[in-house]
């Protein structure tokens, strides 16, 4: 794969010297391939992603159900680049309570299965630096207790995007509350960087390609510099249909240029899977690699989720400078005071963060309408109701918080082989079979609770309210499927990300991670990369 893990492994080990070979499936882009942002095209459509009645995964609402759905896959982009060609650029670290995530989390449930990464955080630290370094993180160190921990004397690559012209006052209504919002890391240009323009903040983000390039991806920051060396070979069209491995060693893979066509190989004595979370966990099933402990597939989460959207009677729309809009469209603040949760009135005590954006230019119009409400239970606005939420928006401050949580990793939450849909490429469909736990719908309803306490404080009127339910049928963020762990029993990777009973055979994308943590997890796949292509030995 061309996306993230597999851009940067290109990157590092061409820069050891090693001749690579990317395979991806989908094409080449170019910038001007985003252009124009047609919402219909590119979001309602969905146009960049897999096609769910083509391509589709097949999900399963748990042990009790068993009506398969087909789901879209809206985490996959078949191109070079992957989905950090439409993603929202949020990159935060996990830190230790993500890595310790059992020195945090009290009373787990007996049906959970936690555990400690094999890792540490100051293990990870200079890999973080070096992926925000090369995928052009903008941001501010030290602004918040709440914020990551940086080490003295480490910032960002470039300041922070421009903030929101409701940053003063979001402060200022958290500060009463004992709570430190902050300006958070984007792997977004706030300046002219790397040959890349400054963000022109036209609100075009997540679910669109940028056309000016200002928006890291894997294509245009990682892959660059790994084809400039001369020893990477980027083979699109070419799809990976199975690792071929024989006596406890990988061998190479097999693929195909075109739906239907012949199975070819290529062989390496090394192999690296970096395809998103679910389909990693497919290709492994499809290609029969050993597993004795039957744990292939197994601990899939996805984060739990929600969000809240509050009207701000009395604060105005206006900038400052004559403008009736946001000073941008980009959300810039981050809220991570409850990552850690220290309530007796909860069971929870690791909840997770928020993404604050404003409500009218986080979202183009489209997008924003299909999400309208005047209130819980007032949604699918139409006509008069519809027209006073729009007014609102233009002439009244808003926000709108995106919520990000631990969930508990659970055995039967898995990845299987459907036995009978196929993709375009004659693969067995991904099955999935995912249920959120208790825990995870309390943390999220905890978080999103407070902060609707917080902004009706400060004179704010709740608009729209979402908490997620046990059924998940693919909200963005998956993680597990692969985990890697030191006990051979208890894991499918060792803790250099090599399988351990396929000598050769690594996987970069979350599929690596032992539980999901509490954050976006983008940057720590990125740092995990460098770790993992920076030791990778040399090949027999």
């Amino acid at each position: 794969g061309a996306g993230a893990g597999g851009g940067t492994a290109a990157r590092v080990l061409t820069a050891r010297g090693r001749r690579v070979a990317v395979l991806e499936k989908g094409p080449l882009p170019v910038a001007d391939d985003f252009l124009p942002y047609d919402e219909l095209h590119f979001h309602t459509h969905k146009a960049l992603i897999p096609h769910r009645d083509t391509d589709p995964n097949i999900y399963m609402a748990g042990p009790a159900q068993d009506q398969p759905t087909r789901v879209e896959r809206w985490w996959n982009v078949n191109m070079a680049g992957g989905a950090t060609n439409v993603w929202d650029a949020n990159v935060p670290r996990y830190t230790e309570e993500d890595f310790r995530v059992l020195d945090h989390l009290h009373d787990v449930p007996p049906e959970a299965d936690m555990v400690n990464w094999p890792w540490t955080y100051r293990e990870f630290e200079p890999w973080f630096e070096r992926a925000e370094y090369e995928w052009g993180v903008s941001g501010r160190a030290r602004q918040s207790p709440a914020q990551e921990p940086i080490r003295a004397g480490y910032d960002y690559a470039m300041p922070p995007l421009r903030p929101h012209a409701a940053v003063p006052f979001l402060t200022e209504a958290f500060g009463r509350a004992g709570m430190r919002p902050y300006l958070g890391p984007r792997a977004i240009n706030s300046r002219v960087r790397d040959g890349r323009p400054a963000c022109s903040f036209c609100g075009y983000n997540q679910f669109f390609g940028c056309g000016l390039n200002s928006r890291a991806s894997a294509l245009n920051t990682v892959l660059q510099r790994a084809l400039a060396t001369g020893r990477c070979d980027l083979l699109t069209g070419h799809c990976v249909t199975r690792l071929v491995h024989e006596d406890g060693r990988v061998r190479g893979v097999m693929y195909r240029t075109e739906p239907g066509g012949p199975e070819r190989f290529l062989g390496a004595s090394q192999v690296l899977v970096s395809i998103q979370t679910i389909e990693s966990a497919r290709l492994f099933l499809v290609s029969q690699v050993p597993d004795p402990n039957r744990m292939i597939g197994r601990y899939l989460t996805y984060h739990t989720h929600g969000s809240a959207e509050v009207t701000l009677p009395l604060q105005p729309v206006w900038t400052g400078d004559g403008a009736q809009q946001p000073a941008t469209a980009i959300g810039s603040l981050q809220l991570r005071d409850l990552y850690v949760v220290d309530d007796p009135a909860t069971p929870v005590t690791k909840a997770g963060k928020f993404s604050v954006y404003d409500p009218y230019t986080c979202v183009p119009p489209v997008r924003l309408v299909k999400g309208a409400a005047l209130g819980p239970g007032r949604g699918g606005l139409w006509g008069e109701d519809l027209y006073t939420y729009l007014e609102e928006l233009r002439h009244q401050g808003g926000v709108y918080f995106s919520f990000t949580g631990e969930a508990l990793s659970l055995y039967d939450n898995r990845v299987e082989l459907d036995p009978d849909v196929t993709d375009p490429w004659g693969m067995p469909a991904a099955r999935i079979w995912y249920r959120h736990h208790a825990y995870d719908l309390a943390a999220a309803r905890y978080a999103i609770d407070r902060v609707v306490r917080v902004m009706e404080d400060a004179g704010g009127e709740l608009r729209g309210y979402d908490v997620p339910g046990a059924e998940n049928p693919g909200y963005g963020h998956v993680q597990g499927t692969l985990r890697a762990g030191s006990d051979p029993d208890a894991s499918v990777l060792d803790e250099n990300c090599q399988s351990h009973t396929v000598s050769g055979l690594y996987v970069l994308d979350c599929a690596f991670m032992p539980t999901a943590g509490a954050s976006n997890p983008t940057l720590t796949l990125l740092a995990n990369a460098y770790r993992v292509c920076e030791q990778l030995p040399d090949p027999d």
